[in-house]
This record gives structure tokens, C-alpha cells and sequence, in this order.
């Protein structure tokens, strides 16, 4: 299975290129025609700023819709629309699919999406977490608890970046991504060498993922944000992170710890759910695409996840009492 989501991974950087580096759609003559036209007229000029700014509507001012922004968004539909007319495949502009704005919101379903992913580790994580473990009592309280917040913290950032896809949030998206699987293979690690002769040294390699983490988010946000450096560690920390935590399940199952069955499966899924991102298409009314199929997938594995990470606090906690 591990060797599986390798495969996916390798793909899925491929696919990642496709879309950064060669959206066809922005390099459309219509597009790039009404472009500069509707730049010249209603962004060049006092008026025209002035007229743009009376026509813009609330939500468009709260989400910085420029009237730059503004030109790009309509030119695109003018684009779509011509090329649906003569029977054309729909493409991608600007590294996406053509999406219909919502009260200002870029990607209506993948921030919706995101939103209930964020309820979902809020209510199914901190709340279950503070309702059924303690502080100081149960094993490893504070680390899941560090965990879940982390994993909030990436869902809050794929909300913004999904509402408006701007450099800076989409770095934090980015950040707040691969800071979930970094936290989750040092948890990992953890979980692993806790209560044995190999706990310094599992504290040890976490410090140092912290730290690798530490200077990966820095080169991103102030040096340059890399897509392909970024891919290849997600990849590396991704692999390693499946691979931990699957082998660890399959012991413990063997041992007997029968509990451990929901970790298992919320790595699978977790791997069967990630591959819509290659069933990519054009959205489905605009709206539904690939990417936000998986957002939606994802909602309902906090519930498997952290029942586990109770049962194996409790475990842990008659274990070594």
C-alpha cells in the first residue's frame, strides 16, 4: 500500500506541473485580447477605476478583487463561453479551472469544503480529546492535542486560500499542508518509541523534523516558493509518514491490540481519497471539481481518527499504570 501511495504521489507531482506551468487557457488569444482591452479601459484611468469601484460589490471589496482581478475573471467566462460555442476543450487559466464566484468567494465548494473539514477536526478532535482525555493522566495528551491544532490551523488556511487565491495565502496553504504531515510522521515517531530504550532517540529525529520543518517554511515564505522542492518533500515526508504508521498498525493488530484497526483504515482511506485529485475534469456546474471532492472525502476521517487516538491514550494510560 505504502508503495502505492508512492505511485500517486509521483503522478500527482507530475499532474502538479501540468497545472502550474501550462495552463492554456491564460495564453488564449480571446483571453489575452479582452485582457488588455479591458485593462486599458477600465483600469488605466481615473474613470474607469471610479466606475469599476462603484460596480464592485461588497463581498468583491471585503476579498480584494482588483479591477485587474476583475478583467481576468470576466475575460475568462467571455473565453469559456467562446470556446464551448466551437466545441473546444475547456481549459485551465491561471493554473486553474474556471470556477462561478460566490459573494466573492473563488472556489465556493473547495472553502465550504474546507470549512467542515475545520469543524470536523474541531468537534471530532478537540472537543472528543477534551471530553475523553486528561492533562498529566493519559499518555500523550498534549502531543495529539498539539496534533489537532495543527491540523486546524492547515484547514483554516485551505479555507482562505480557497476563497481567494492570493501569493501569500496560497504559501500559507501550502505551509499549513505539509505542517500536518511533518506533525503527523513526528507523532508518529513518537508513538512509536514511547515507554522503550528508543524514546530519546524518537525525540531526537522529531526535533530535528521540527526544525527541517522550521527552515522549509522559512525557504518558502522568503526565499522562493518552489513548487517542485515543495512536491518532492511532501513526497519523502508523505511516504514516510504512510509507511510508519501502517507497519506500526499491522504489529499491534498482530499483538492483538484490536483497537488499532481505526488507525489502519484512516491511512487507507486517507490514500483512496487523495487519488481524486487525479480524476481531474472540469467542474461539474462550475462548481464541484476534482480537488474539492477530496475536501469533501476528508470530512468524516477526523471521526475514525481520533477515536483511535482515544483508545490508544486509554490503552497506553492501564498500560503502564
Amino acid at each position: 500500500m505504502a508503495s502505492y501511495y508512492f505511485l500517486f504521489l509521483i503522478l500527482f507531482y507530475y499532474s502538479l506541473n501540468v497545472i502550474v506551468f501550462a495552463s492554456l487557457g491564460d495564453n488564449h488569444y480571446l483571453y489575452r485580447a479582452c485582457l488588455n482591452h479591458c485593462k486599458q479601459m477600465n483600469c488605466s484611468t481615473s474613470l474607469g477605476l471610479r466606475d469599476f469601484q462603484d460596480k464592485q460589490t461588497f463581498f468583491e471589496y471585503i476579498f480584494q478583487w482588483s479591477c485587474q482581478d476583475e478583467c481576468s475573471y470576466e475575460c475568462m467566462w467571455k473565453t469559456v463561453n467562446d470556446m464551448e460555442k466551437n466545441d473546444q476543450d475547456i481549459e485551465q487559466f491561471h493554473g486553474k479551472w474556471p470556477f462561478i464566484r460566490f459573494l466573492g468567494i473563488q472556489e465556493p465548494a473547495s472553502t465550504l469544503f474546507s470549512i467542515l473539514n475545520l469543524l470536523s477536526n474541531y468537534i471530532f478532535g478537540y472537543q472528543v480529546l477534551r471530553r475523553h482525555l486528561q492533562y498529566n493522566v493519559h499518555p500523550l495528551y498534549s502531543m495529539w492535542m498539539i496534533f489537532c491544532l495543527i491540523s486546524m490551523n492547515g484547514w483554516i488556511w485551505s479555507t482562505i486560500f480557497h476563497t481567494r487565491d492570493k501569493p501569500l495565502t496560497e504559501i500559507f496553504d501550502y505551509i499549513g499542508a505539509i505542517s500536518l504531515v511533518f506533525s503527523q510522521f513526528a507523532c508518529c515517531i513518537i508513538r512509536v518509541g514511547y515507554r522503550t530504550n528508543y524514546m530519546r532517540l524518537a525525540k531526537v529525529a522529531s526535533l530535528f523534523l521540527l526544525l527541517f520543518f522550521v527552515y522549509h517554511a522559512y525557504y518558502l515564505l522568503f526565499i522562493k516558493m518552489d513548487y517542485g522542492y515543495n512536491m518532492k518533500v511532501n513526497i519523502i515526508v508523505g511516504v514516510l509518514n504512510v509507511i510508519c504508521w501502517l507497519l506500526w498498525s499491522i504489529i499491534n493488530l498482530l499483538s492483538g491490540k484490536v483497537y488499532v484497526w481505526r488507525c489502519a483504515v484512516s491511512v487507507i482511506l486517507a490514500m483512496l481519497f487523495a487519488t481524486l485529485e487525479l480524476a481531474d475534469f472540469v467542474p461539474i456546474a462550475w462548481i464541484i471539481d476534482a480537488h474539492s471532492l477530496w475536501h469533501f472525502s476528508t470530512i468524516f476521517l477526523p471521526i475514525l481518527w481520533y477515536r483511535f487516538i482515544v483508545d490508544d491514550s486509554t490503552y497506553l494510560l492501564r498500560y503502564f499504570n
